[in-house]
Formats: structure tokens, C-alpha cells, sequence
């Protein structure tokens, strides 16, 4: 079901054990030859998939194109909330959704820059609001929930894992918006560090994380191997995910909401 399109009445009265999912995106830089709305525009892909498998299980939200991309600024198209606001915008919003009476929300992310504030909206509405206590407050960026699902193996891709503007999102956005996707202009980005530690063009490999404006990392806006992206790969990648997503919120709408168990 998709929360924008009830009335308040519908609110009030859906059954309130229900999943809420709130997509987190962004609009900035993605290279040369992919659309400022990338990240935003993958999540609706994935999530219009979910909320059709599910449709009467779920509530879905629009997704919240404005993301924390301060990174990317020095490229021009750039849309950004600092951090600091960011975290108090995801607060805010999962406080209405609570207050409407849900308590099984999660937060599905699109955008590397929006996790960390993410993490510490839900961890100070943990810790700071009564009225969240207990409830099942979740975020997953979509690559890491379906990290099973879209390996380097499975989708038969030189790219180990997803990056900025790079094999997957290229080609994903080249399976849902193939008119919006340049390939002539499209830009492999070697890794400025290269180590068994930090991958700068395959950073969901890293094992220790380096803190840079994206100038500093690229000089076209993309990493790793845009070149090597397909329409075919992006359409078992979107696949794969809104796959893993749905079984994901089939269980989430079953746990237990959390119990105070002490001080014993």
C-alpha cells in the first residue's frame, strides 16, 4: 500500500503491525553519463517491486530524494542537507511514523552519505524517545542487505561490489531508464589507493574507511567500471534485491516488538 495515496481515515485504521518502509535517496553528481537522481531513481525501481509482491502487507513511502551528499558538492547538480540536518530530517519523519501508531519501520537506503546520519537518527530516537523504545527501528542500505544476492559471481561483473556511478548502478539504470544513460560518455575510474586495506573504487570491500571529498577520489564523478555495465546485469541486480527486501520484510513483520527485560 502506498502511504501518500490514503486518507487519513485509511491511516488510522490499516493494521498498525504492518512494515512501514521509507526510501532514503539523493540527488547528486553520478559521472558523465548517468542522471543527477540515480540513487532515488533505483529505489523506486526496487520498491515499487516490493509493494507489488506485497500490496497489502507493507506501507511504502515516497522516497526522500533529499539526501547528505555534502561529498559531492565540488560537481556541479549537487543537492545536499548537511549531516547534522539530515539526521534531525529522518528523526523528525520516523517520529510522525511512530506517532501515527506504526512500529516497524524501515529505513531503506540508496546513498553511501546517508548512512551514518541514518545510524544516528535511529540510535538517539532509541535512546532519547519513550515513544520509540521498543520499536522496531531498522536501516539497510540495499547492496548490503542483498550482499548474497549481488556478488561479483552471481552477476558475472568485474566491479567486486557497488560503487559510485560504477558497474551496478550503471547498469541498473541502464535496465529501468536506458533513455537517461550515456555510455559514449561513461569513464573507468582507477582506485587512487589500491591495497589489500582501502579500494577507493571498490569501497564496500574496504576494510578500513578513508573520509574525503569525492574530488579527491575521481575526476569525473564515477568509480570503477562504468564501461562494463549491461542492461542484463541491471535487471538481475533490481531483481535480486527487491527479492531479498521482500523475504526480509515477510520476517520483519513477525518479530516480536522489543520487551523491556531489565534491570532484572
Amino acid at each position: 500500500m502506498l502511504w501518500q495515496e490514503m486518507s487519513r481515515p485509511q491511516i488510522q485504521a490499516v493494521d498498525k503491525n504492518l512494515p512501514v518502509v521509507l526510501p532514503l535517496g539523493s540527488c547528486e553528481q553520478h559521472g558523465t553519463h548517468l542522471p543527477l537522481f540515480v540513487d532515488s531513481m533505483q529505489l523506486d525501481a526496487i520498491v515499487s517491486r516490493v509493494e507489488s509482491a506485497l500490496t497489502d502487507k507493507v506501507l511504502t513511502l515516497p522516497t526522500l530524494w533529499l539526501g547528505s551528499s555534502h561529498h559531492h558538492l565540488d560537481f556541479p547538480g549537487t543537492i545536499s542537507v548537511k549531516p547534522v540536518l539530515y539526521t534531525q530530517m529522518l528523526i523528525d519523519a520516523v517520529q510522525c511514523i511512530v506517532k501515527a501508531g506504526f512500529g516497524r519501520i524501515l529505513l531503506l537506503n540508496g546513498h553511501g552519505g546517508n548512512k551514518a546520519p541514518a545510524n544516528v537518527a535511529l540510535q538517539q530516537l532509541a535512546i532519547e524517545d519513550d515513544n520509540a523504545d521498543g520499536k522496531l527501528l531498522a536501516l539497510a542500505s540495499w547492496w548490503e542487505l542483498s550482499s548474497q544476492q549481488i556478488t561479483q559471481k552471481k552477476m558475472q561483473t568485474k566491479q567486486r561490489s557497488v560503487a559510485h556511478a560504477a558497474e551496478f548502478e550503471t547498469s541498473i539504470m541502464l535496465a529501468i531508464r536506458p533513455d537517461l544513460v550515456d555510455m559514449s560518455k561513461a569513464q573507468d575510474g582507477p582506485s587512487v589507493i589500491d591495497t589489500d586495506w582501502i579500494r577507493t573504487s571498490d569501497p564496500q570491500s574496504d576494510r578500513v574507511s578513508i573520509f574525503a571529498r569525492f574530488h579527491r577520489f575521481t575526476a569525473s564523478g564515477s568509480m570503477g567500471w562504468p564501461t562494463q555495465a549491461d542492461a542484463d546485469k541491471g535487471k538481475r541486480m533490481v531483481e535480486g534485491v527487491a527479492n531479498d527486501v521482500i523475504d526480509f520484510l515477510g520476517d520483519f513483520a513477525a518479530y516480536p516488538l522489543l520487551e523491556k527485560l531489565g534491570p532484572g
